[in-house]
């Protein structure tokens, strides 16, 4: 079936022109992290490219913002093509990934909220909105502390950084052996998908693919990966 976009080509252009601080926000975040390797023009540029693929595909009629909906799109873009276009090293490469694995991961729940929104269901309350924040917050944690047991895995810390704080360190190796019982008691395919996307370096379209499933069925798996991952270090904790 042939892609038929939501929006015509005037509202792109106007969608694009509007929200142009998005492609800059996304560049500048990410060039601190890489400018050894990769020039701000680039960054921009592929912010850039982003930024206009969102306005391709954006739906209105899905609720979200084109800004929210645009904004995981752009600073997608920026890190994937890092990935097809520079040799990083591992370890820069592993914490892009843990930015991109949030960015996913918030994504995949905006959408969620979107839908249950469509679907009638109640605004959430005050306590809510807290809880369901600090649910978010916890999940993004586990995904940083996935992205350095992959680095710790095959470089250990880089000797061109500081060492973390004894206390800090301690925690997120206690935190890390956690992780790895319960990345190793997760169903089969989430537990693959985890696999190749942090430890192997694969984006999330590129790990779905070799599991045989598509890329949004893949940003689903790995929300839900990182949702049992977050409980199973939480349910530890409080044993």
């Amino acid at each position: 079936m042939r892609y038929v976009p939501a929006v015509d080509d005037r509202e792109r252009a106007r969608l694009v022109e509007t929200n142009l601080d998005l492609a800059h926000k996304a560049a500048n975040l990410i060039h601190p992290r890489v400018r050894k390797h990769v020039g701000y023009e680039e960054l921009l540029s592929l912010a850039n490219a982003g930024l206009a693929e969102a306005a391709a595909r954006f739906d209105p009629a899905r609720g979200a913002s084109f800004s929210t909906y645009a904004w995981y799109r752009v600073y997608g873009s920026v890190i994937d093509g890092i990935r097809r276009a520079v040799n990083l090293p591992r370890s820069d490469w592993a914490r892009l990934v843990a930015l991109r694995g949030a960015a996913q991961y918030l994504e995949q729940r905006s959408q969620r909220e979107d839908g249950a929104k469509q679907a009638g269901a109640a605004q959430q309350t005050p306590a809510e909105a807290l809880a369901a924040l600090r649910d978010a917050m916890a999940a993004i944690k586990t995904i940083y502390v996935t992205s350095l047991e992959a680095i710790a895995e095959t470089e250990g810390f880089a000797p061109a950084e500081p060492a973390p704080e004894m206390a800090a360190r301690i925690d997120s190796q206690r935190m890390g052996r956690r992780l790895r019982k319960a990345i190793g008691a997760l169903p089969e395919k989430e537990r693959e998908l985890l696999k190749k996307h942090y430890f192997e370096g694969k984006d999330l379209d590129e790990a779905g693919g070799e599991l045989g499933i598509s890329k949004s069925w893949a940003s689903r798996l790995h929300a839900r990966a990182v949702e049992r991952l977050r409980d199973a270090v939480a349910e530890e904790d409080t044993a």
